[in-house]
């Protein structure tokens, strides 16, 4: 099991969707911080280097554990040839400047994964090799031509061309209201604390979230992702309709209604878990925002939200139903929407690893966090709105990003709450963990090289 671990790059092999794709992210991650942190170009060759061996020596010695296991000779599982074919694709690349480092991450990252997914030409061929040797063939050598086109590119200009494209502080286009949507659309429902990649964002690349035109432009984007929510929602919603209309013929006593309808019930057990979030969370809001300038609180509360998420899919018997949910419960959710003010602590994921280690079943847990982040969401959208409301009719947008923003805010948000209920059904909410406790670590490393 630990061999298969390691190939795993400790466990996000394991991820329902794309884990190739998973693999060779945090070597993106880490060049990424390594060229915003100001490292040398020597630096990260050594580096890279050494993670390409990391992963080639893993997947070559540990590889024929997870072909046995699976019965297949390139089992989706081994991620560690990614890995190490990541760590190619940023060897040789000339020095980066600090401000191109999102670009030059994301470009390298982009690139190896259209050469590993396609496999033209000899590429292809390299699988016939033997073993974990065919596995990792095919991947060295989409690095290599990712990373022959990713130096051209950045050999006539185009990194710093397209960093010059992304949002800034003037006008929001429409590629970056569609950049910005995508991020929207990942971060506020996938349990890996939009807040804190903003914060990153904000650190190594100079990213201006807190700018008036990006707050007002951020309101918008928040619509797209609640009519995610209503989309991806919308049977349950249509139930709870009907329930609340039928509510009426029980009279006004608040007892009754609370036994006997579903509706009442549900929007009672809401109203008191975003009382807790408020009693609990106001008060602690701005010493809990300011821990966002302290990276080492980011870094700790990575590890905790992955802790819970971890612990959470241990929970086997959660079978209770949200008419049994009752007043601690949903006091216990919002507590938990209330410590998802720190940075890097995830909102939709304290919610549900709240409801479900109180024993809710899994997929009402899903349900009921968004149900309670509903109010959540549209409350702190109207009260930015009335504090922004001059701000937005200065803002400047074009129509373009108005309109492409929100829509892929909600394209990707269903996407990602789909993805979001599946993983938590299945108890695959530990992969999202894994993800966490990887930031933390390069988080962790890159302070510990700055100190």
């Amino acid at each position: 099991m630990i061999k298969r671990l390691v190939n795993s790059c400790l466990g996000l092999g394991f991820m329902p969707v794309a884990p190739g794709t998973w693999g060779s992210l945090p070597v993106a991650i880490i060049f990424g911080l390594l060229v915003a942190g100001g490292a040398s170009a020597t630096k990260i060759n050594v580096i890279m280097m050494g993670l390409m061996v990391i992963g080639s020596v893993a997947c070559v010695c540990y590889a024929p554990a997870s072909i046995q296991a699976k019965g297949r000779k390139d089992p989706g599982e081994v991620v560690m040839d990614e890995f190490a074919g990541q760590a190619v694709t940023f060897l040789t690349l000339r020095a980066i400047v600090p401000v191109d480092a999102f670009t030059a991450a994301a470009a390298g990252f982009i690139l190896f994964r259209i050469f590993d997914i396609t496999k033209p030409w000899i590429i292809r061929k390299l699988e016939v090799l033997p073993a974990g040797w065919g596995i990792l063939a095919d991947d060295l050598g989409a690095g290599i031509a990712a990373a022959i086109v990713l130096n051209v590119l950045n050999f006539f200009g185009g990194i710093s061309a397209i960093t010059s494209m992304l949002p800034h502080s003037g006008n929001i286009s429409i590629f970056d209201g569609a950049v910005l949507g995508v991020i929207q659309g990942l971060t506020e429902f996938l349990p890996v604390s939009s807040d804190g990649h903003l914060t990153l964002m904000e650190y190594f690349f100079g990213f201006q979230a807190e700018s008036d035109q990006m707050l007002s432009f951020d309101l918008m984007l928040h619509l797209g992702t609640v009519v995610a929510i209503f989309f991806v929602f919308r049977n349950e919603i249509v139930e709870f309709g009907r329930s609340l209309w039928a509510s009426r013929k029980l009279g006004l006593n608040p007892v009754t209604l609370y036994k006997k309808s579903y509706a009442v019930h549900i929007l009672i057990l809401a109203f008191v878990a975003n009382v807790a979030t408020a009693v609990i969370g106001l008060p602690l809001e701005d010493k809990f925002q300011a821990a966002r300038g302290d990276l080492w609180v980011v870094a700790a509360m990575w590890v905790i939200t992955g802790a819970a998420l971890v612990v959470t899919d241990f929970r086997k018997r959660a079978r209770i139903s949200l008419r049994d949910f009752g007043v601690i419960a949903a006091v216990l959710v919002g507590m938990g929407q209330a410590f998802a003010l720190m940075p890097a602590i995830s909102r939709s994921g304290m919610t549900i690893c709240a409801a479900v280690l109180y024993g809710l079943h899994r997929k009402w847990a899903v349900e009921f966090s968004f149900l309670v982040g509903i109010p959540a969401i549209l409350g702190a959208t109207a009260i930015k709105f009335y504090k922004e409301f001059d701000t937005i009719q200065a803002a400047g947008f074009t129509v373009g990003s108005v309109v492409v923003g929100p829509i892929v805010a909600a394209a990707v948000g269903i996407i990602a709450l789909e993805l979001l209920i599946s993983t938590t059904r299945k108890a695959k909410l530990k992969y999202f963990g894994f993800y966490c406790w990887l930031l933390a670590a390069g988080l962790g490393v890159y302070l510990l090289s700055k100190a």
